[in-house]
């Protein structure tokens, strides 16, 4: 057994790879050969990890990813426990349908991160996922617990649908933010445009966030202005169009 997995591009990607046996609970009980031989898919051709990997390390669900995976997608997809600390950046799906774990994104990633599986109801149900840089569309869609970070911006339509859960975003909120949102927490330290769905409930110094950001800070080493941690937000509860139990926390840089 060792301390982690290590999986170290060989090459840079020049397509699309699914990676959805990236995950944790696979490895965790996997020698160094069987995860080199589990399958991806590059289009409609089934290949191996090892095609595209040097694998180093076994039987451990701490992974860790090297190299320019961009163009590499669903890594973590149905994770219910371990770690992926991603050295780079990812493509599309990361994390989709996660259950449990951690997923640390050292920089960008794509579209429908900690989203649902296609076809299904609920996105993300626990752990948590933290991108140092910025995300594409469509972030946590129909999430429905779990703790979400992104340290930079994200695209258009995050957290939409979610259904509970967290998402902390440092930078501009992208357009449509947390449409159809039932119970879940939209925090928008950077620039949002709040739908007109969601009404203005107060002003206030919210625990829930200081005590978030503390945790993601001490444990994952992101970097958050203090006021942000300890500041005022302006509180607002929507969607309308849903039972109205969810809400935007909008940081009033006060």
């Amino acid at each position: 057994m060792s301390e982690h997995v290590t999986l170290t591009l060989r090459s840079p990607l020049e397509e699309s790879v699914s990676l959805e046996s990236v995950v944790p609970d696979r490895f965790a009980t996997s020698n160094e050969i069987e995860i080199a031989r589990l399958p991806v898919w590059a289009g409609r051709s089934q290949r191996a990890i090892g095609d595209y990997f040097d694998v180093r390390g076994e039987r451990s669900a701490i992974v860790r990813i090297g190299g320019d995976v961009r163009h590499a997608h669903g890594i973590g997809a149905g994770m219910t426990s371990g770690a992926i600390e991603v050295l780079g950046s990812i493509g599309n799906d990361t994390g989709v349908g996660m259950a449990g774990g951690a997923i640390h994104v050292r920089g960008d990633a794509g579209h429908r991160i900690g989203a649902g599986l296609p076809g299904a109801s609920r996105g993300m149900i626990g752990g948590e996922i933290v991108v140092d840089g910025s995300v594409g569309d469509d972030a946590g869609t129909r999430m429905r617990r779990g703790l979400m970070f992104v340290g930079g911006n994200t695209g258009n339509s995050p957290a939409r649908d979610i259904i509970a859960g967290t998402v902390l975003v440092m930078g501009r909120v992208g357009g449509e933010p947390a449409l159809g949102s039932k119970r879940g927490t939209l925090v928008a330290a950077g620039e949002i445009d709040v739908p007109v769905t969601y009404r203005h409930a107060c002003r206030y110094r919210p625990p829930h966030v200081r005590l978030a950001l503390t945790y993601l800070m001490r444990r994952f080493g992101t970097s958050v202005d203090a006021r942000v941690v300890t500041g005022t937000y302006d509180r607002y509860c929507g969607d309308a169009g849903t039972v109205s139990r969810g809400e935007i926390l909008r940081w009033s840089h006060e």
